[in-house]
């Protein structure tokens, strides 16, 4: 979500276990910027994620 929904944008960092049947709930990561010693400044923040 490079333009949303902070000013700067978010990633999440969704489990291939949690989309697969059978498959656990596991915890999603969410990176914003700003916390947990990324930049807090930025245009496109998860424009490129791979």
């Amino acid at each position: 979500m490079p333009y949303g929904p902070g000013s700067y944008g978010t990633v999440y960092a969704l489990p291939l276990s949690n989309m697969t049947a059978g498959g656990s709930n596991a915890a999603i990561t969410t990176y914003q910027p700003g916390q947990g010693g990324l930049p807090a400044t930025g245009g496109g923040f998860g424009c490129v994620v791979r």
